[in-house]
């Protein structure tokens, strides 16, 4: 069976610490967005009813099943939010197969969040997506 894709904010890659100087504590409700952002971001990948979650997820178990560069397990995104939530831009580099960048970009930018980004937030939030395949009980 399917596991899912796992989505995690690392504390290393927490939206200001990309973009903010060092002196600059972040502020809060940066830190609170991206948190939501990124629990919506895993629901998102972890949907068994989304075609490009199921094909995702099918890619990743092919490739933990041949031989070959394996599937990475972190991948870095960055990730711009309009005003309404829509998420406009993203960055990231390549698992090395179209279809699957394909997928993972359709997957975050098919809907937008839940709320828009803080009007001062510095963009694009840095998130560490984590892509383990986990096993279902």
């Amino acid at each position: 069976m399917l596991g899912i894709v796992g989505l995690g904010l690392s504390v290393s890659s927490s939206p200001a610490q990309a973009q903010a100087p060092a002196a600059q504590p972040v502020p809060q409700h940066w830190i609170s967005y991206a948190q939501m952002a990124s629990n919506q971001f895993e629901a998102w990948l972890g949907n068994p009813d989304d075609e490009s979650v199921q094909r995702l997820h099918a890619w990743m178990q092919e490739r933990l099943l041949q031989d070959g560069p394996p599937v990475p397990t972190s991948l870095v995104v960055r990730v711009w939010v309009e005003p309404n939530g829509r998420v406009g831009r993203m960055e990231f580099a390549s698992l090395g197969q179209n279809q699957a960048d394909a997928d993972l970009r359709s997957i975050m930018t098919a809907q937008p969040l839940s709320e828009p980004p803080p009007p001062d937030m510095r963009l694009p939030m840095v998130l560490q997506l984590s892509l383990k395949m986990v096993t279902s009980s």
